[in-house]
């Protein structure tokens, strides 16, 4: 709905928007007693959370679940306990590791890519069901939550028309104990809501279906927007960063993969924007599926010299670049670029001129035509820059204002074939496509061309910038909080005291905790 009608909903799922379990009373019930637990049972070498917490109960009397779901984006790093722990190795299998992780912190199922309508126009396609679990699950048991209900999932959904401009519906979040929430294993049928990823065949995840709908408020009059897509085939799976973990950090970290080349099967897909239906001729699209304990806050690891080693580095500012690029002969590239602390005059910048050109290293893996899988290192260059000027619901997400990368440039050495060696991304729409999540966090996610060193057209892909702008007042406002100079400062990340960093470097310098370190370490990166 564009706007809530309450007569519409059928009794049954109006029931449960009005049970006990989905009352905003109980949400602040829950709230509350999983800050207390954070006051009671502090993290060794962790600074002080004290006051911030004593503070956000103090907040928590009456809480939406939307309200919930960004106050929980305000936790300190000790907030990673009690989740499902990521192991030291990640041992995925197929198709159980399809399922989304419901007993880890966050995860997510991620499509994205290009179809062509035979209208002659070209759409960029982004669909994510984002799962939070909103507690850890032992504090979910305690107030006799199942798994299910126990998560916030959110729905992204954006559309990019070339020669027109970026469409992002407005994101809908839905609680689990809204009954709105479901998943089954075989087939394979994930659902928020009417919007759904399913599987049509049992025992496989393909041929596989897309169906979302949504509605950007940041236009007049709003777009609606609506996929339903069939994907018939896919290569393998392939795991990203170290065997699939990305990294697996002393119970903290991400287990990772990726299926790339999903066919757009045209008889049965169609996308609806603007009111009008549009067949389509064909596309091709990438699928990421990710699932983390200790994201979204950063999370503390377990062992507790990786705590006290923690205190003795420089925090990395958070964010990254990521790219997917699939070219037209069914060879694929994916990369990754962390943000780092010497390239912070790239980020959260608002000012009237954009910065110049940023080069960092990017990582990744390539895929060639027969699935073999390689990693490979390259340079990243951002040549030119966009200012985010929209919102999908400008009256609830303001506009932020910050320059973000609008034109990549690659370099790869002999690992990459010669012939997609030196490439670049161009969005296909000129208006920026940026976008924002629920409960806060601006980014950038939208479809590009791949052209070769002589302009010529070699493929499509995928752009995706996160953590350029700082959104903490919304995320402050998303939460029910006020948005003032004095609780910025409560929600500011605590140095470590100089006493702290003391017993820090005596603990971890123990020969014994030192052993231990460089043990674990190399699990870290």
């Amino acid at each position: 709905m564009t706007r809530f009608e309450e007569g519409k909903l059928p009794k049954d799922v109006l029931d449960r928007l009005v049970s006990d379990k989905n009352s905003n009373e109980a949400f602040g019930e829950r709230m509350r007693y999983r800050l207390r637990d954070l006051l009671d049972h502090p993290d060794s070498f962790t600074p002080s959370y004290r006051e911030r917490y004593e503070t956000l109960i103090e907040h928590s009397r009456w809480l939406s679940p939307h309200q919930a779901y960004a106050m929980s984006d305000l936790l300190g790093p000790d907030s990673s306990r009690g989740y499902q722990e990521i192991p030291e190795k990640a041992d995925l299998q197929f198709p159980r590791d399809h399922s989304p992780q419901f007993r880890y912190q966050v995860g997510w199922h991620f499509l994205v890519g290009s179809c062509t309508g035979r209208n002659g126009k070209e759409y960029g396609v982004e669909v994510m069901f984002w799962q939070y679990a909103l507690l850890p699950p032992p504090i979910a048991e305690h107030f006799g939550l199942s798994d299910l209900e126990n998560q916030i999932l959110e729905l992204q959904l954006a559309v990019s028309e070339a020669g027109d401009r970026h469409y992002q519906a407005k994101p809908v979040v839905v609680a689990g104990t809204t009954g709105l929430v479901d998943f089954v294993d075989d087939p394979f049928t994930y659902r928020i809501g009417k919007n759904v990823i399913r599987s049509l065949r049992k025992g496989s995840l393909f041929p596989l279906q897309l169906q979302a709908k949504g509605a950007d408020l940041g236009v007049d009059p709003p777009v609606e927007m609506q996929v339903d897509f069939a994907f018939s085939s896919a290569k393998k799976p392939f795991l990203q960063g170290k065997k699939g973990c990305a990294p697996c950090c002393g119970g903290v970290g991400t287990l990772y993969y990726s299926i790339p080349n999903l066919k757009l099967d045209p008889a049965k897909s169609k996308l609806r924007l603007k009111g009008n239906e549009v067949a389509l001729m064909g596309g091709k699209f990438w699928l990421d599926h990710q699932w983390c304990t200790g994201f979204m806050p950063s999370g503390n690891p377990k062992p507790t010299v990786l705590k006290a080693a923690t205190n003795l580095t420089k925090p990395l500012p958070g964010g990254w670049d990521w790219f997917m690029a699939q070219f037209d002969d069914d060879r694929e590239l994916t990369l990754a670029a962390p943000h780092t602390n010497d390239r912070l005059e790239f980020y959260t910048q608002t000012g009237p001129s954009p910065p110049g050109t940023m080069s960092v290293e990017a990582t990744g893996k390539f895929v060639d035509e027969g699935n073999n899988v390689a990693e490979v290192r390259g340079t990243l260059n951002v040549t030119e820059w966009h200012k985010s000027a929209k919102s999908p619901d400008p009256g609830e997400y303001a506009v932020t204002g910050t320059w973000y990368p609008n034109k990549w440039e690659f370099r790869f050495g002999p690992e990459v074939p010669e012939d997609i060696r030196n490439f670049s991304m161009e969005p296909i729409v000129q208006s920026g496509q940026t976008a924002f999540f629920a409960h806060g966090p601006e980014y950038s996610e939208g479809a590009v061309y791949l052209k070769d060193q002589k302009g010529r057209l070699v493929g499509r892909g995928f752009a995706e910038s996160t953590a350029y702008a700082d959104t903490m007042r919304l995320t402050l406002r998303l939460a029910g909080l006020p948005d003032n100079q004095e609780m910025l400062e409560l929600v500011r990340r605590p140095s470590p005291s100089r006493l702290l960093k003391i017993r820090s470097l005596l603990y971890v310098n123990w020969p014994p905790h030192k052993a231990e370190l460089m043990r674990l370490l190399p699990l870290c990166t």
